[in-house]
């Protein structure tokens, strides 16, 4: 193996601290708790950056650890309960585990009885019984599980009742690369799970066989490359999935591909979304708090890049460590993010910004330096018709379910489409500066990523895609539907519809699959009165449900519109989309924008005041998760479930919108003075206290000392020149703006890293599904070449130089 220490940065001896930020805590459970992720980044002495991904995984604990604290448990129980407590809780924990043993019994018997005979019938209706035996035991057992022992045959699973978490990561200089290594390591920790990740299909030589972690550590660390540019996109297997590496372009705004704007924008409204933007202008010192790590990450990252073309240049802490808690006490501008379960979460006592992100609540010492009101309202209405799930879709504010656990209803999900893709989505940048704000977001269809509910099944369906032989059929055109397709459905105004991939039609047959549907059936994990036997919807609901008592109680409120049509221009036919889309209620549209005002008493960037929206409500017939809005669907054999790859048998729900989406030594001085004399009255006080801020600053030293064709200042440079350009209608008086829709470095060509293979010293299955402490260098293997990077050409030998060579005669050379 070839040592690469030598050439890489020492390991940090901090990162255990950032991995647990509240320590390592052992759990008693009789279930393996959640995989949970979380990012943090550790700055250096120089002010650089480390970003850090990292899954955690429960691994049992070991015998002699186990024994050790179960004695301890039982001295806390004589001494903290009641004889009786402890005798109940022992005698449902028998009785608890003799039922489960009888319920195993019964189960293994189920297959040998003949559908539809006497015996049969009588057999379910016992495992019915016995089931109802255990789910009221457990009800009873659980105000005083603590009394009994930590393992109950039958009811705990492991072999102790004790859990302890292990954390893989990922270290790295490059923050847009923290998605995909995301994604790489729900991918490689797979396996460990024992099968607890359904609709996997199982391990075999023609779909892929599991290679042990130092293999995946070596292909991604050693042979794959890192994307610098876009010219180059980084392509890796794991097994049946392919996971794609890529960089924004120059003429892109940085972080635009990457970076995930959704989950702060759940989490909290447009006021205080708008609030706490204001905090971080002002350079104050934010405080995100949260009960789930990974949502201190997400919602400090998308608080970053909305700063954008300013640079955030105060300290930034993602994820504050609790023996790190005291650093709040600062005096200098910084974010940070802190655990709410924190024993010791001691808050600074002034001049700080306080943001709940599980509640929506910010609290502030003191009001902030407000943007001038013309621009915030203008933000604000613009903010609104960009992200109305909360308003017109009822979505509820909190964290979405992927920032809460790794693997959300026990499936191979995503929120980052683009890592799974193998062609990047055409850059938008040029078409959306160029804009008036009354149009705001394009007509046109602009391709978009199919949510990702099952990666497995998207990497077959792609596999299958691409393998597919070319049709040969006069009558075949691109738009023809395949037999195991659905037809597309209508158009309908939701944010977030989307093209689900194509699903074979044969069901999966492994043993791994057959394992995870009696799981599922025998779990209740589709439970309740949307329980189908066919179906995966319902743990959607479950896990993604937005109209829950917390919503549905409350008042009616106001949501800004705009009008999404120039009162100059001529009446065209008005086409929703994802920016522009309005209530609809099922009338025949109109040619334009519903608006309240006369259209000759309009500018041309006149914001629309608010109108009165209706909060959405379930109801039988309809179902609104995460904005979508899911209509009941009789019974319809043919169409097949995106998530289960199974024919849908009863009646389910669908997206109407499902199939159809809409869709930045001192060459130049700037004069500071004559700058404030030129903005507007109102706004002077505002930009006073933004010259006093460092982001600022260092916004203008940056164009002061770069010169002006420089891709960073070119991009920031151009698209306030878009925005000038809206208003000319003369080509002649146009400024150019060809950097923006330049797509010559839009090449992002595969370069695509060996897949680990070979053989496995030993059993290949405990070797695939094991779960190290620590990496087994027998296991790791050497490097190979790396498919398709490009490699610097072999320098022939140049003859010695001479003094002819050099253009000098030989009496010169000599002297």
């Amino acid at each position: 193996m070839v040592d690469e220490s030598k050439r890489r940065n020492p390991f940090p001896d901090y990162v255990p601290m950032f991995a647990f930020p509240n320590d390592v805590n052992v759990v008693s459970s009789d279930e393996r708790p959640r995989s949970s992720w979380h990012g943090f980044a550790m700055t250096a002495g120089d002010n650089s950056k480390l970003y850090g991904v990292c899954v955690t995984l429960w691994v049992p604990l070991n015998q002699a650890a186990s024994e050790n604290l179960e004695q301890q448990c039982e001295e806390w129980r004589k001494a903290n309960m009641s004889d009786e407590e402890r005798e109940l809780a022992s005698s449902l924990g028998e009785r608890l585990s003799a039922e489960r043993a009888k319920l195993s019994r019964l189960l293994a018997e189920l297959p040998t009885m003949q559908s539809g005979s006497e015996d049969r019938e009588k057999l379910e209706d016992e495992i019915s019984t016995v089931e109802e035996k255990i789910g009221l035991m457990t009800d009873l057992l659980r105000p005083v599980r603590h009394g009994a022992a930590s393992k109950i045959d039958g009811l705990t699973e492991g072999d102790t009742g004790f859990w302890i978490p292990r954390a893989y990561g990922i270290l790295g200089r490059d923050e847009t690369l923290m998605p995909f290594w995301k994604e790489w390591l729900k991918a490689t920790i797979t396996p460990m799970t024992n099968g607890a990740i359904l609709r996997v299909p199982a391990s075999s030589p023609k779909v892929g066989i599991w290679q042990p972690l130092e293999r995946y550590v070596v292909n991604l660390c050693v042979e794959a490359l890192s994307p610098i540019t876009s010219v180059t996109q980084v392509e890796i297997g794991v097994r049946e999935l392919r996971l794609y590496a890529r960089k924004e372009a120059i003429n892109e705004i940085p972080g635009s591909r990457n970076v995930d704007l959704y989950a702060l924008f759940r989490c909290l409204t447009i006021p205080n979304i708008i609030t706490l933007f204001e905090y971080a202008l002002s350079e104050s010192r934010i405080i995100l708090l949260s009960s789930h790590t990974a949502m201190l990450h997400l919602a400090c990252s998308a608080l970053t890049n909305l700063l954008y073309p300013l640079k955030w240049a105060g300290v930034m802490i993602p994820v504050l460590p609790a023996r790190l808690i005291q650093a709040l006490e600062a005096p200098c501008p910084y974010i940070a993010g802190v655990e709410r379960r924190y024993e010791k979460l001691e808050l600074p006592d002034d001049d700080f910004c306080l943001v709940d992100l599980d509640e929506d609540i910010i609290e502030i010492t003191g009001p902030p330096t407000t943007l001038p009101r013309p621009q915030r309202r203008k933000l604000q209405s613009l903010l609104q018709i960009a992200a109305p799930h909360h308003n017109r879709f009822g979505v509820p504010t909190g964290p979405p379910p992927y920032a809460i656990e790794t693997f959300p209803c026990d499936a191979f999900s995503s929120e980052n489409p683009q890592v799974f893709a193998s062609n990047p989505t055409p850059s938008t940048l040029a078409n959306y500066v160029s804009e008036s704000s009354t149009t705001f977001g394009d007509a046109t269809r602009q391709p978009n990523m199919s949510t990702i509910f099952n990666a497995f099944l998207q990497s077959r369906a792609d596999y299958a895609k691409s393998s597919d032989r070319p049709s040969t059929s006069s009558t075949g055109t691109a738009h023809s539907q395949s037999s195991g397709q659905s037809p597309p459905s209508p158009v309908a105004p939701s944010p977030l519809s989307s093209n689900f991939p194509n699903t074979p039609v044969s069901r999966n047959d492994s043993g791994l699959s057959m394992q995870a549907t009696l799981r599922e059936k025998r779990s209740g994990h589709f439970a309740d009165g949307l329980a189908r036997r066919n179906s995966a919807v319902h743990s959607l609901f479950n896990a993604r449900n937005p109209l829950q008592d917390k919503s549905n109680s409350q008042p009616n409120y106001v949501d800004r519109m705009s009008t999404v049509r120039r009162p100059s221009a001529p009446m065209i036919g008005h086409h929703p989309s994802g920016s522009t889309s309005t209530v609809n209620n099922g009338s025949t549209p109109s040619t334009y924008a519903p608006s309240v005002y006369a259209q000759s008493t309009l500018a041309a960037s006149t914001i629309m005041p608010q109108m009165m929206v209706q909060p959405v409500r379930d109801n039988g017939t309809t179902k609104w998760v995460e904005g979508h809005c899911l209509n009941r669907r009789s019974k319809d054999s043919k169409s097949i479930c995106a998530i289960c790859e199974e024919r849908i048998e009863d009646e389910s729900f669908k997206c109407n919108a499902s199939g159809e989406r809409r869709k930045a030594g001192l060459i130049y001085h700037f004069n500071m003075d004559q700058f404030l004399k030129s903005v507007p009255h109102g706004d002077s006080e505002y930009m006073n206290m933004l010259r006093q801020t460092q982001a600022f600053n260092e916004f203008i030293h940056e164009r002061e000392s770069t010169r002006a064709e420089d891709p960073s200042i070119k991009l920031f440079d151009e698209i306030i020149l878009s925005k000038r350009n809206r208003g000319r209608t003369s080509l002649f008086s146009r400024s150019n703006t060809s950097f923006l829709s330049d797509t010559s470095d839009h090449l992002w060509r595969n370069a695509s890293a060996t897949q680990p293979n070979g053989r496995v010293p030993g059993d290949r299955v405990p070797v695939s599904g094991r779960t190290p402490a620590s990496l087994d260098p027998t296991l790791m293997s050497e490097p190979r070449a790396i498919q398709g990077a490009p490699r610097l050409q072999q320098a022939r030998t140049k003859r010695k130089p001479v003094a002819s060579m050099l253009g000098l005669s030989s009496q010169s050379a000599d002297q």
